[in-house]
């Protein structure tokens, strides 16, 4: 699905700037595993703390910084069975029912997991392992990744509402007028 509104270049930078880190994450990851194992098998002594890093900040890296852009791109997981046998203003009605609901949940995590990470913040939280890990930093990646998604949710929303994404929401959600 094309971009949808490529008059704000700027978010999309941002948002594949934010992916291309869950990126670095994951490939970060696979070496960090590499060397823990080969570390175990080869000489006995595996990487400390690898477990901790690894759920601690490449996995919560990897999950939440891409949600932006797949919010952004509208490439979430579509299930339209009955959607496309809805009069037009009954798709209108639901896209906009679903972007409220959505903005509404995205926001609300936000804003937990933002008081989450203040009070891990405040309490210099660290994972218990072989190795104490610091791990109160990755906790802010969670509502920037709510966050973002809740404010790109909200353009969509009013992109809808006000009428210069609307046609874009239906021709994409619509089987029949893609001809697909």
């Amino acid at each position: 699905m094309a971009e949808p509104n490529p008059t704000l270049p700027g978010v999309t930078r941002l948002l594949q700037a934010l992916t291309t880190i869950a990126g670095v994450a994951l490939v970060l990851m696979m070496l960090h595993i590499c060397a823990d194992v080969f570390m175990k098998y080869v000489f006995n002594s595996p990487v400390q703390g690898t477990l901790e890093i690894v759920s601690g900040y490449y996995m919560v890296i990897a999950v939440y910084l891409p949600l932006p852009l797949v919010e952004w791109l509208r490439q979430a997981i579509v299930v339209d069975v009955v959607f496309i046998r809805m009069p037009r203003a009954m798709k209108i009605a639901c896209v906009l029912i679903v972007l409220a609901s959505l903005v509404a949940v995205y926001g609300a995590f936000a804003w937990q997991t933002w008081l989450d990470a203040m009070r891990a913040y405040g309490r210099n939280e660290i994972a218990m392992g072989p190795a104490q890990t610091v791990i109160w930093p990755a906790r802010f990646v969670l509502p920037i990744g709510f966050g973002l998604a809740s404010v790109i949710g909200l353009w969509h929303f009013m992109g809808v509402l006000i009428g210069f994404e609307r046609e874009s929401w239906l021709g994409a959600l619509d089987i029949e007028h893609t001809g697909e």
